[in-house]
């Protein structure tokens, strides 16, 4: 989470920002494009009119008050864990399961909370026989329904029928302890109405995660998690819990070259290539030979992407040939 704070409060500003600080939490003196929270004195005593209180209302921050900061630490509120991106990094006998396009939610074994630390208002009978275990999933409505699981997870006062379309798929038990296939055998012991434990199995190797994540996609999947054996819960962004997504091919022209750096000095770095008027750097995939002999000027390589971002700049490419035309 990433906090602007506006207004006076029980303590001095400075030493309010440096508390959130303490606390692992990022303070911006105005409100930016990744600011999540606004932080105000009081929620009852919004002054609307304040120019930082109809920025945050206008791009839909989350208004949090002094007494909820207080009680988020006091609380020691759980902080799930997130993954990096599948770069090609060696997932021989990895954890597979499909990446459900729902909203991240966290069962502290009484309400659900959002990633970023927000409650989420559900329906008493919805999680009537959940247990008293924290648990970590996603609220789904199926492939394809995520504004309509979005629409239905953040109405507050949602009735028990809107919720009918919800599920909620669990594949993690945080305070289990043991590793990862022991919590499993945990999630596999819960039949609740509304709760679905996520399917898990192993994949041999990189061959055989881009024929399952063909399949899903194909189904009209969003992607794949992968999970490493044995791996113990992290409570951050941890390099045993990856996410794939559909991995796209198109040529692009090479333009320059960046020079290699450590065991790549004096070597091709990466190719500096353009793709529909927008530039952008291809390392990643180059074998030894391509980075001591790389593609000359001008000639045309395929690669491979996950996504075109807002700036139209593909995301992640990895190089996989020389263009040579189209069968």
């Amino acid at each position: 989470m990433i906090f602007c704070c506006s207004g006076k409060f029980s303590k001095n500003k400075q030493h309010f920002e440096l508390y959130l600080r303490q606390h692992g939490f990022q303070v911006r003196k105005n409100i930016t494009k990744t600011t999540t929270h606004l932080v105000v004195p009081d929620l009852s005593t919004v002054d609307e009119s304040n120019p930082k209180v109809i920025q945050a209302r206008a791009l839909g921050l989350d208004m949090v008050d002094e007494a909820w900061c207080v009680k988020r630490f006091t609380d020691e509120t759980f902080v799930p864990m997130l993954a990096k991106n599948y770069k090609e990094q060696n997932i021989d006998d990895w954890w597979v399961s499909e990446k459900l396009d729902g909203l991240r939610a966290v069962w502290d074994g009484h309400q659900f909370w959002s990633r970023s630390g927000n409650p989420f208002d559900v329906p008493a009978e919805f999680t009537a026989d959940f247990p008293e275990q924290v648990l970590d999933g996603e609220l789904f409505c199926g492939r394809g329904n995520f504004d309509s699981a979005s629409g239905i997870v953040r109405t507050r006062g949602a009735s028990y029928e809107d919720w009918l379309m919800v599920h909620y798929h669990v594949f993690d038990a945080p305070k289990i302890d043991g590793d990862f296939e022991h919590r499993c055998v945990y999630l596999q012991t819960l039949n609740c109405k509304h709760l679905t434990v996520c399917e898990q199995s192993q994949i041999s190797n990189a061959k055989e995660l881009e024929r399952r994540l063909a399949e899903v996609v194909a189904l009209g999947g969003e992607g794949l998690m992968l999970r490493k054996p044995h791996s113990m819960y992290e409570s951050k962004r941890s390099s045993t819990l990856l996410k794939v997504k559909q991995m796209h091919d198109d040529e692009c022209v090479v333009i320059g070259y960046e020079d290699g750096r450590g065991k790549y000095v004096g070597m091709c770095g990466s190719l500096v290539c353009e793709y529909r008027g927008k530039m952008f750097k291809v390392g990643s995939g180059l074998t030894d030979a391509d980075r001591n002999n790389p593609p000359r000027m001008g000639q045309m390589i395929t690669f491979g992407y996950f996504e075109i971002t807002k700036n139209g700049v593909p995301r992640h490419p990895t190089f996989k040939r020389i263009f040579n035309g189209r069968a």
